[in-house]
């Protein structure tokens, strides 16, 4: 179904419904699929806690207007999938609406980079003969702060919670397996370095948007 098109542009937009079946199709197993093609009411409750910590939109991005909904453009999506990958990782939602807002320019750079040439949207693999286009995220999250040098926290920017703010380090996308590889033997070589998440992003990309392409408008109702 053709998505809806903000005024004045030609910048596909989705309703929170598409939005919602589109990140369930991409991220739930796939046993699940069979059982529940749509999101239980559990996961609409969660993109909303995501979007009361300002993912994927911004305040002033809001609609703010009684009877008026929220709209979506591709890539803020994407931020909501990258955050719900961090929270499934086990990070919690302060932390993880801190790292999308302060990374959310270049996840949606690096989203618009992506869709230039995407994966194909397919469960297969790449053929050998072509260029890797896999793209990884990479971060590392220090619970234990004080392992680390002390810092001034009240002037990090972003950060609206009570408390020190997570201490994230050392975040970079990487292309391609081998470039993967390389990194993490770089990175990774002593008793401090001992831990990174790694988030694929560019087959969930190509997975997302084709779901988000496809999503049906649902009409007003609750999410069973």
């Amino acid at each position: 179904m053709s998505p809806l098109e903000q005024k004045g542009d030609s910048v596909p937009t989705y309703k929170k419904s598409q939005a919602l079946y589109a990140l369930w199709r991409t991220l739930s197993n796939p046993a699940l699929l069979s059982e529940r093609e749509r999101p239980p009411a559990i996961f609409s409750r969660r993109f909303d806690k995501l979007v009361s910590v300002d993912i994927p939109l911004l305040p002033e991005e809001r609609v703010g207007q009684s009877g008026k909904d929220n709209q979506f453009t591709a890539d803020q999506v994407f931020l909501m999938a990258v955050a719900l990958v961090i929270m499934d990782s086990g990070l919690g939602l302060g932390a993880t609406g801190f790292f999308i807002c302060t990374a959310r320019e270049s996840l949606k750079q690096r989203y618009r980079a992506i869709m230039e040439m995407p994966m194909s949207w397919l469960p297969e693999k790449e053929s050998s003969l072509e260029k890797d286009k896999r793209v990884y995220l990479l971060f590392q999250n220090k619970d234990i702060q004080e392992f680390y040098p002390k810092y001034d926290w009240s002037k990090v920017k972003g950060w609206s919670g009570t408390g020190r703010p997570p201490l994230i380090i050392n975040p970079v996308y990487v292309q391609g397996l081998d470039d993967l590889k390389t990194y993490l033997d770089t990175c990774l070589q002593n008793g401090t370095n001992n831990h990174v998440l790694v988030i694929e992003l560019a087959k969930m990309a190509s997975v997302l948007t084709h779901y988000l392409e496809h999503a049906p408008i649902m009409t007003r109702g609750r999410h069973k």
